[in-house]
């Protein structure tokens, strides 16, 4: 206990010093099931679930293999890249974090270097033949047909008969063609052979489709004036066997270094596109070998200097392969600091030790180009490695101290990843399949070159893709690219599938099984909406709304335990190892309690605000895992809208759906309720009318749309800006308001008009002129009158003249008339 600490304690039991200072506090301490776990993942380095921890406390640096940019993406790499997206998103947005993920490109490599050179030759034999088709393209097509077939479905073909064997040459081939083509037909035939030879298939449709392309050519070029389309059509029917066959006569001399790298690039942004489709994130940065080259050729040498390579015997003039000596690495000392002794030794082959004499993965890691017995002449050992391969025709190449030539497939991992992220590295990743040679290889030649012990802490390998339990292959029939596999599952699908299994596990691709995903996704999207039905209604009541009852009752106490329980399981799951199948199992239990307490709730009891709390929670998770479509916002309820695949719905592409569409909803639905009211009360039409109104002129006004009456009874509907509606809306309340006052203004003129009118008749008609105009009876300017009141003399005594009296009498007559409304007026108390 420090000074401070035990004054404090001293003068809390000193007893009236007690009520000065704080109490002492215990901290806690969670015991068994209540303490946080901690994240362990698969470790291929160990084969076991080892701790996680990186090197500089939450900054985790990660390698990933990237794609060789050759053809279309397929579903093994979906299954990949995605599987990684989701651990990459769960280490940051769950864990906490910060991940710098470096992903390479492979854009110069065999596959490339081959397919580059097949692809420029075609292009370069549909432009000699765009005049059109000539005998000459279909002899070349015809002998590349031969050299094909020989080297392929040949040997399925039954011994010539002795008559056969007369025939020779072209004639003989022919003859074994239609005897292949015959037993191909045969189902058991087709399956016994297969199972020996997965690309019988493959070989048997390249090669039937070219035949077919080869008998319509002879007969147009006998029948028909001769045009660039004949000419394609047979060189694209016939592009799988024309392609080995060109490459083979002319390959060597393809040199364009642009050649290589524009197929690169078609594929690589390919890709990524597949990828963005995917909802894949890009990695923090991109590296690509034709960039790397240089330093690739500075790594090399220093891996010389350090006495674990070597240049072979020159194979051509002034050019070496450089080799990686195996046998001098392994077991050498390495440069580990606090290791055990055995760790303190460089060892070969870490993640696959019992792969070193593997010839056949020995040699697929060298490449197709480099396995030839030239090539690998100048090896110590069958297991040393390429690191620098001397450039033969056709190949493209750099300088180097060793000649012009170009990187081996395994350096340019550990050249990228060194120069970015430094000597060791937290995290590298990659297919299952990449694990021996090209991993292995990588950590030798990365440990060789620095002197570490250890260059990756954890290495992170995806299972294997199976579809319907085979090995995904084109030959099979059962090769899905990304293309066809969005044309028929969403992006969300496809990665609740790969969430449902193990991504280190390998995962079998069925049709069953994405009816599971299916009935999972709409188990979510059921609750979802179910839940954000119940919020509107509660905020349609207001945030601070109480009806001075606590619904809390064992029923929502369950639902919270519930809740608190699947956050605790949930976080052991993704501790061990990223367990999304039992993280996914975990939300669909906790929605399923949370379905029976809302279908069991009564509505007065009902607690809308656990509800919201598990539905927010469960959404949470769910964008984590990177299932959201459209933008996310503070407090979604849910993880968007996604559309069937080839839905014409761009709704979800930017608002959610729901809440564009809902407040329109909202207002037809309640229009239609007030349409059923009224019709149950039996309602006069002007009711119904009355309605109409109120939809067109305020619902409808305050959305943004113009309803507008026209002549066919029809509304004209246009979408304008609310506040443009609203504005014009209060301009005419405003004018109707003015209209209303100026005709209450004209009231009260006219009435007081009016008031001033039958004031005038007030005096009665006998009274009239017996005085001036406002003075006295006495003072009237008459002297004599008759028996009705009407002046006969002025008050001189002289006779009025006729034309006056009858004016007076007119008078007279007016006057007894508004004497007459006046006591009328009186008698109503309108005066």
């Amino acid at each position: 206990m420090t000074t401070a600490a035990a004054t404090s304690a001293g003068a809390y039991a000193s007893g009236s010093a007690a009520r000065n200072v704080q109490p002492p506090w215990t901290r806690p301490d969670p015991q068994g099931n209540d303490a946080a776990p901690e994240l362990h993942v698969y470790n291929s380095l160990t084969r076991t679930k080892v701790p996680f921890v990186p090197m500089k406390g939450k900054t985790v640096t990660w390698y990933n293999c990237g794609p060789t940019v050759y053809d279309a993406s397929h579903m093994g790499h979906a299954r990949n890249y995605v599987s990684q997206d989701i651990i990459r998103r769960l280490l940051r947005d769950y864990f906490g974090y910060d991940v710098i993920l470096v992903q390479n490109v492979t854009d110069i490599d065999d596959k490339i270097i081959v397919r580059a050179r097949q692809v420029h030759l075609l292009s370069e034999l549909q432009k000699q033949h765009a005049s059109g088709l000539t005998k000459e393209l279909l002899e070349q097509v015809q002998e590349a047909w031969r050299v094909f077939f020989e080297k392929t479905l040949k040997r399925f073909a039954p011994p010539p008969a002795p008559q056969d064997n007369e025939l020779g040459g072209a004639a003989l081939i022919e003859a074994m063609w239609e005897e292949v083509s015959r037993l191909y037909k045969d189902e058991q035939w087709r399956r016994e052979n297969t199972e020996k030879e997965p690309k019988l298939g493959m070989w048997f449709a390249a090669l039937d489709s070219s035949r077919q392309a080869q008998v319509a050519a002879a007969m147009s070029l006998a029948a028909t004036p001769t045009t660039e389309e004949l000419s394609k059509q047979l060189i694209d029917a016939s592009a799988d066997v024309l392609s080995p066959w060109l490459d083979a006569a002319k390959g060597a001399s393809v040199s364009d270094h642009s050649i290589f790298r524009s197929l690169a690039e078609y594929w690589e942004g390919r890709f990524y596109e597949d990828m963005t489709r995917l909802h894949v994130e890009k990695p923090t940065l991109v590296t690509r070998v034709t960039e790397y080259v240089p330093r690739i050729v500075d790594f090399v040498k220093r891996i010389v200097d350090n006495g674990y390579a070597y240049a072979d015997s020159s194979p051509g003039e002034g050019k070496s392969n450089v080799w990686f000596d195996t046998r001098a690495f392994d077991g050498a000392p390495s440069k580990a600091a606090n290791a055990a002794p055995e760790a303190k030794k460089h060892h070969y082959a870490k993640l696959a030790p019992w792969s070193k004499g593997d010839k056949a993965l020995l040699e697929e890691g060298e490449g197709s180009l480099s396995t030839g017995a030239s090539t690998v002449s100048g090896k110590r050992t069958p297991s040393d490695f390429a690191l620098w391969k001397s450039s033969k025709p056709g190949e493209p190449a750099w300088p180097s101290p060793w000649g012009s030539g170009r990187p081996g497939w395994h350096i340019e991992c550990s050249v990228m990843a060194t120069e970015v992220l430094g000597t060791q590295i937290d995290i590298h990743s990659g297919g299952v399949d990449l694990m021996f040679p090209h991993h292995d290889n990588e950590l030798a030649q990365s440990e060789a070159h620095s002197g570490c012990g250890q260059w990756i802490n954890y290495f992170l390998h995806t299972g294997h893709l199976h579809i319907e339990g085979l090995k995904m292959s084109k030959s099979l029939k059962n090769f899905i690219s990304i293309d066809e596999a969005l044309e028929k599952y969403t992006p969300r699908r496809l990665r609740l599938a790969f969430l449902l299994q193990l991504w280190s596990s390998k995962m079998d691709f069925r049709e069953s099984a994405m009816a599971e995903v299916k009935n999972a996704e709409t188990t979510f999207n059921n609750f979802f909406a179910t839940v954000r039905s119940h919020v509107r209604e509660a905020r349609s009541r207001g945030l601070a709304y109480s009806d001075g009852t606590a619904h809390f009752s064992q029923a929502e106490a369950d639902l919270l335990t519930s809740l608190v329980a699947a956050q605790q399981n949930f976080r052991r799951a993704m501790c061990d190892s990223f367990d999304t199948p039992s993280g996914i199992n975990i939300l669909l239990e906790l929605v399923s309690k949370a379905n029976v307490y809302e279908r069991s709730a009564k509505p007065q009891n009902f607690n809308v605000e656990i509800l919201e709390s598990v539905a927010r929670w469960v959404s949470d998770v769910l964008l984590v895992f990177g299932l959201g479509e459209g933008p996310r916002r503070e407090g979604q309820i849910g993880w968007g809208e996604s559309p069937e695949p080839g839905a014409a719905d761009g709704l979800h592409s930017s608002e959610d759906r729901e809440e564009i569409l809902m407040p329109y909803l909202k207002a037809l639905s309640g229009f239609r309720d007030s349409i059923r009211k009224l019709a149950r009360e039996d309602a006069p039409s002007a009711e119904l009318l009355k309605l109409a109104d109120q939809l067109r002129d305020v619902d409808m006004v305050d959305l943004g749309v113009a309803m507008e009456d026209t002549e066919s009874g029809q509304a004209m509907l246009k979408l304008v800006p609310a506040a443009q509606l609203q504005a014009t809306r209060a301009e005419k309340e405003q004018a109707a308001k003015d209209k209303v006052a100026r005709k209450a203004e004209a009231a009260e003129k006219a009435k007081a008009a009016r008031i001033e009118k039958l004031q005038k008749g007030s005096i009665a008609p006998e009274l009239l002129f017996r005085r001036s105009s406002g003075a006295p009876v006495e003072e009237s300017e008459y002297a004599q009158f008759d028996d009705k009141g009407i002046p006969t003399h002025d008050k001189e005594g002289k006779e009025l003249a006729k034309k006056r009296r009858k004016n007076l009498e007119k008078e007279h007559e007016k006057q007894i008339k508004l004497h007459e409304e006046y006591l009328a007026a009186k008698q109503a108390g309108e005066i």
